[in-house]
């Protein structure tokens, strides 16, 4: 594997984020029990795909789902040839294994699609997704977009029938993503969170206490506001986390726009960095609970308060 490359506990490999032209990334939504037949013992069937197919395939890990459900995601990236054929062998593997079955055990496949690029799949009163449907043999549909959780930018395309309609259908919907200049610059961020995240709870949960707290965020006054924070500069890689995840699951889960000051843009007369929030007023105490939360415990599962917390300006 080559320095420029990160590989997960699962065996997936991703690179930096630059694409050639036929290039692609598709991400897929699997069920917490479907996963371990896509990975394999030790990595293995997911290792296998990706020689077969020189696609780079990532699982993310286990508690990072997509929000609102328990769903991982599954990256899928390479030359488009590529990502069919690694999509072909992943669902093949799943209808071998009875796994993703949909109604009346009829395989079914779900993607990860930025709301920006649905309108393109839908086309002008449904046309697009209509002619899909007739020239694939299967059912596609897409999540309501009033059903998506505050701060999540992306909806969920089903598509159901025969293995080899999926596949056609497949070939349709990265093809028509494939020309859209705005999907792979949104497709790029983070689809899944840690599920004790806010943004993976659903509004439509059970408890009264979920519903309370989606009419709230729901209802917040839209008027930006804008919180600093001073977080001690040896204590920054706890707010950014490894590439930038930690920074960006916070700034999802709020719905705001999160600014670290500069390398040595320092607080005067200290070491501290300033963290600035924008946002509603709802979303900005949102991302500080969390970042106080992340301070106080900074990748410590044994719990107990940090020198971070005791050093930073709340």
């Amino acid at each position: 594997m080559s320095d420029d490359e990160t590989r997960d506990d699962d065996g997936g490999s991703q690179g930096h984020d630059t694409f050639e032209d036929d290039e692609m990334l598709v991400k897929v939504l699997i069920a917490p029990s479907a996963a371990g037949c896509i990975i394999g013992k030790g990595g293995s069937v997911i290792n296998e795909f990706q020689t077969t197919t020189g696609a780079r395939i990532q699982i993310s890990r286990n508690g990072e789902t997509f929000p609102g459900s328990a769903d991982r995601v599954i990256s899928v990236r390479g030359a488009v040839g590529k990502v069919l054929e690694a999509l072909h062998h992943m669902i093949a593997k799943l209808v071998e294994d009875n796994e993703e079955m949909g109604a009346g055990g009829v395989p079914s496949v779900r993607l990860v699609v930025p709301n920006t690029s649905c309108g393109g799949i839908i086309g002008k009163g449904g046309s697009q997704i209509r002619a899909a449907m007739e020239d694939s043999g299967s059912q596609i549909s897409l999540s309501a977009i009033d059903k998506m959780l505050p701060g999540v930018t992306d909806r969920v395309l089903q598509i159901t029938g025969q293995s080899e309609n999926i596949l056609r259908a497949l070939a349709l919907v990265v093809v028509q993503l494939l020309g859209d200049p705005s999907y792979l610059p949104h497709a790029l961020r983070p689809s899944a969170f840690l599920a004790s995240s806010p943004v993976s709870a659903r509004g439509e949960g059970n408890s009264k206490k979920n519903k309370q707290t989606t009419h709230a965020a729901r209802s917040a006054k839209d008027v930006d506001v804008v919180v600093t924070v001073s977080v001690p500069d040896e204590h920054i890689g706890a707010v950014l986390g490894k590439g930038g995840r930690t920074i960006s699951e916070i700034q999802v889960a709020s719905g705001v726009r999160i600014k670290v000051s500069d390398r040595n843009d320092f607080e005067p007369g200290t070491r501290n960095r300033k963290v600035t929030l924008f946002g509603t007023e709802q979303g900005t105490k949102l991302a500080h609970a969390l970042l106080k939360q992340k301070l106080s415990n900074p990748g410590n599962p044994a719990g107990g308060p940090s020198r971070a917390h005791a050093d930073a300006d709340w």
